[in-house]
């Protein structure tokens, strides 16, 4: 009788097919199963927070199709991933597809199975010795769910009221947007400061030695006045070579890739975000490339390690490889040591050697191989030379050049493309200790002081990682989060706050400051790790949160006023309507400007920032009348999706229009609308102004000698372009191989 196997995926019930064979039949739950419902509570606080899980829509015909392949299956192994997440998955399946009488229960044998990565022999051997499902996990996730529900849903509405309507919070989220928010607020208030530094090109009296060397100063700051009468001494002046020290350094390879650290190398050296990171590893892990994507923990399996010695002295030679293999601890308490560090399964299977693969999952195995392949070899050895230079006047330089000696685990880089070493490499030419030098030219250079950076999706991961806040399954999905609601935008790889992000972080700081303490959450976090380790029950440790939490919410609830909250401040600027002051309020679209004697006096007008003021957004002329108000027109705004048309007496009308941006081209069909720029999900296009009465539509920018194109010729055209791009990705990846 065959025995039935389920996974998340259909991906690695693939793989799974090529490893088990025809005995097995192999299906896929398409992740959760049971969920919370998307809308309501559904949490019975009464009840020792009881959640009452549904199936949703569309799952219930997935869960149809298990039933009907459960049928007559003595044996259902539960394969899903390991961790808190397939835990829960493993046991909602176990209850929705156990029989209803315990004499049919006794008939049918559920296993639970844990593999780390899919290959043959971590698969044998994980379905020869089944095991059972680990109901601390279950209870650890079942406790995060429904602690972030409870936040969720009974903070939220707290915000739509005293806010606007829309806004969430959440334990981690929130936290991310309180460090934006700190970040940016620290910029604000920064003030650079202008400071100088000099370079002096040096070389010997045959001039055949030159090298650069920096102004050693004993002030702290050298100011624009320093640095002309330094200048001015070094012109008449005589140097020589005062010191000389030579020394041998060496630089041992990073550590193999956890969830946090693989997240920070794919934006430091391909500008990926989280979840496109993770969106990749999730299919290579599936695909059975690399080992379980969703770790903290740095350790890495013994075959590993000797397979990774046999191919470094194989590869690189003998002087690569260490005496004994390299073992990293994992600096985090919560790490779970049994689990292993991403890495791939087959060191054999080198970057680029595979067809099967995206561009970006190709992209995200390189460096996963590279990291696991250099973590076990030897350090790079330098050998550093630093010269220090001396005028009659006692002025001091001072340079240092490197020369790699021996490249150690930077070779590893070579195989896959990746240079690691962020190092300048600069050779210092041979001098003598009191030789005498020439003064080629001197360069000074006017710099100013930089305020702190932006967070990106790297820093941003490792501070919430450093201060304890969220675990490996978090961060992508938190990231995601705080840009879909709103709270956060990007520019370029960097994250910046809202208006609204920072009334929000107020008022959770000033009156729930629990939810966005970080030792708080932090600790929270190390509760939900000690339920996973058995140590803890799952709802005590709700019931200490929600109690206070709870009461405080209702008492804030009376308390908070919404015009308080959404009053940021006074203006300058008069009403001139009744002559009181103009305060400046958060609203759906961002701050605007509202009389003080509101109600009483209703008048209101946008506030444009700098940026908009400088690209003519401000210019309400340019996009016409409001058909819903005698004097409104309509001016560009910057909201949550983009740019939109707003009308100029928001918030008395809330009349909205999209942002069609023209290019100064008539439509190639209709010849009365304009061509505009339009965004699909994934990159832009262009479109006919008089959509939908005409649905001219092109990928590639039109310009007066474009014809018209019937869409079904479009369609024809996009079959045989995907040929061919298919085509060439296949001849590409047989000449990389």
């Amino acid at each position: 009788m065959s025995k039935l196997v389920i996974v998340e995926s259909p991906t690695k019930a693939k793989t799974l097919t090529g490893i088990l064979g025809s005995d097995y039949v192999i299906k896929a739950s398409m992740g959760h199963i049971r969920d919370l419902p998307k809308s309501g509570l559904a949490i019975d606080v009464e009840h020792d927070f009881a959640p009452d899980y549904v199936v949703s829509d569309k799952a219930k015909k997935v869960l149809d199709d298990l039933k009907k392949s459960s049928k007559g299956i003595d044996t259902i192994f539960l394969a899903t991933d390991p961790d808190r997440e397939g835990e829960a998955i493993a046991w909602h399946l176990r209850e929705l597809l156990k029989p209803k009488t315990k004499k049919d229960q006794a008939l049918v044998n559920f296993e639970r199975v844990v593999f780390h990565e899919l290959t043959k022999s971590a698969v044998q051997s994980a379905f020869e010795h089944p095991g059972f499902l680990n109901m601390d996990l279950v209870n650890a996730q079942q406790a995060r769910r429904v602690l972030d529900r409870l936040v969720g849903y009974k903070l939220s509405p707290l915000l739509w009221k005293k806010v606007r309507y829309g806004l969430s919070a959440g334990r981690v989220q929130s936290v991310a947007v309180r460090l934006i928010v700190e970040r940016e607020r620290e910029r604000q208030v920064f003030k650079s400061e202008e400071y100088w530094s000099i370079k002096a090109e040096f070389t010997d009296t045959k001039n055949k030695r030159p090298f650069i060397a920096n102004y050693v100063s004993s002030n702290e700051t050298i100011t624009s006045q320093d640095a002309e009468n330094i200048t001015s001494e070094l012109n008449n002046d005589t140097f020589r070579v005062s010191g000389i020290k030579k020394s041998e350094r060496k630089k041992k390879a990073n550590p193999p890739l956890r969830t946090s650290t693989l997240q920070q190398a794919m934006a430091n050296v391909y500008g990926f975000t989280a979840k496109r990171t993770m969106d990749a590893a999730q299919k290579l892990f599936e695909k059975g490339y690399i080992t379980y994507h969703r770790t903290d923990s740095l350790n890495l399996s013994t075959q590993f390690l000797e397979a990774a010695r046999l191919y470094i002295s194989k590869e690189f030679g003998k002087e690569y490889l260490p005496d004994e293999s390299v073992v990293y601890k994992t600096k985090s308490a919560n790490a779970q040591e049994a689990h292993e560090a991403i890495r791939p399964t087959e060191l054999s299977r080198v970057p680029n050697s595979s067809s099967d693969v995206t561009d970006d999952e190709a992209k995200v195995y390189s460096v996963v191989w590279l990291r696991s392949v250099e973590s076990q070899m030897n350090p790079a050895t330098y050998d550093q030379t630093t010269i220090e230079t001396i005028s009659g006047k006692n002025h001091m330089f001072r340079a240092s050049g490197s020369v790699i000696k021996f490249d150690g685990w930077l070779a590893a880089g070579k195989k896959v493309n990746i240079e690691e070493n962020d190092e300048e490499i600069l050779p210092m030419p041979v001098y003598e200790e009191g030789e005498s030098l020439l003064l080629k030219s001197t360069l000074p250079e006017q710099h100013f002081t930089q305020p702190p950076a932006r967070y990106s999706d790297a820093t941003l991961i490792k501070q919430l990682e450093d201060i304890g806040v969220g675990r490996p399954s978090t961060y992508a999905p938190t990231i995601q989060t705080i840009q879909a609601r709103g709270y956060v935008q990007r520019e370029g790889r960097y994250f910046f706050p809202t208006d609204v992000a920072y009334v929000v972080n107020d008022l959770l700081v000033n009156h729930f400051p629990d939810i966005v303490d970080y030792e708080f959450t932090a600790g929270m976090e190390n509760e939900l790790d000690e339920i996973s380790a058995g140590e803890r029950e799952w709802v005590p440790v709700i019931r200490e949160f929600y109690l206070p939490f709870e009461k405080e919410l209702i008492e804030k609830d009376k308390l908070l006023q919404k015009t308080d909250i959404t009053t940021l401040g006074e203006s300058d600027e008069l009403c001139p309507e009744c002559g009181k002051k103009l305060i400046i309020k958060l609203g759906k679209y961002g701050k605007f400007l509202s009389c003080s004697g509101y109600p009483e006096c209703e008048f209101a007008k946008p506030i444009f920032t700098a940026e908009e003021i400088a690209n003519g957004e401000a210019d309400k002329k340019d996009y016409g009348k409001c058909p819903n108000c005698a004097d409104g027109v309509f001016i560009m705004r910057t909201g949550k999706y983009g740019k939109f048309l707003a009308c100029s007496n928001y918030p008395k009308c809330k009349t909205t229009q999209p942002y069609l941006q023209k290019i100064d081209v008539k439509c190639p069909r209709c010849k009365v609308g304009d061509v505009v720029v339009k965004k699909a999900r994934r990159k832009q296009f262009y479109g006919c102004s008089r959509y939908p009465e005409c649905d001219w539509s092109s990928w590639t920018k039109p310009d007066e000698n474009t014809k018209d194109v019937p869409n079904s010729d479009k369609a024809k055209a996009k079959k045989v372009r995907q040929r061919k791009e298919k085509t060439s990705k296949t001849e590409e990846v047989s000449s990389i191989m």
